[in-house]
């Protein structure tokens, strides 16, 4: 687990900004990456990183080293993306209201369906980008989950420590996160790559 080093950490929590800078700017790669598989937007993914890294630095003093440093990090991340994701849930359902629709999240943009390539040849889409919005479908407490243990790499502790979860339920999460994964695949397969946002609910 990294610990960080006590002086360090000592300075950087009493606000010397040379050991702020040592203690954090780590983490800062691993925050935007969590924070842009938890939404589906480059722009969105930034703002909510800076976000993370604002409420990092105000609430330090409290980090007290028992957690890893990464561990501490990523659940602010986590909770300030499903934040964001629970706001953007109530904005929706509102518009929803206002226009009348079931699931406004299914607004399409205007270039929706327009066919791709050349002489509207359809390219071939990056599976990486696949994936990606796959993961978009997903509900985002599994895809928390999922984006810790699949793109993290962190162990069933580790989560269970950053989302303040049982392991048990860690390992619930997951295997339902991964089933919600290969059922938006398999739709957008179906859909021949329509590019379908409800979330997968498994």
């Amino acid at each position: 687990m990294d610990r960080p080093d006590p002086d360090i950490l000592k300075r950087a929590q009493e606000g010397d900004r040379e050991a702020l800078d040592a203690l954090l700017r780590p983490e800062v790669d691993r925050v935007y990456a969590v924070c842009r598989r938890m939404v589906s937007n480059r722009a969105d993914a930034e703002e909510l990183a800076q976000d993370a890294l604002v409420k990092i630095i105000h609430g330090l003093r409290g980090y007290d080293g028992r957690a890893s440093l990464s561990t501490w990090t990523t659940r602010v991340a986590i909770n300030v993306c499903l934040s964001w994701h629970r706001a953007r849930g109530r904005r929706m359902r509102r518009i929803g209201g206002i226009i009348g629709l079931e699931h406004p999240d299914s607004i399409e943009s205007p270039h929706a369906g327009e066919p791709g390539g050349v002489d509207g040849v359809e390219e071939r889409e990056d599976p990486r980008r696949r994936v990606e919005r796959a993961l978009d479908a997903v509900r985002p407490d599994f895809r928390a989950v999922l984006v810790l243990r699949d793109v993290r790499g962190l162990d069933y502790a580790a989560i269970g420590s950053a989302l303040d979860l049982p392991v048990g339920t860690v390992k619930s999460r997951l295997f339902r996160a991964r089933a919600a994964l290969r059922a938006a695949m398999e739709a957008m397969e179906e859909d021949g790559g329509a590019d379908g946002r409800g979330a997968v609910d498994e």
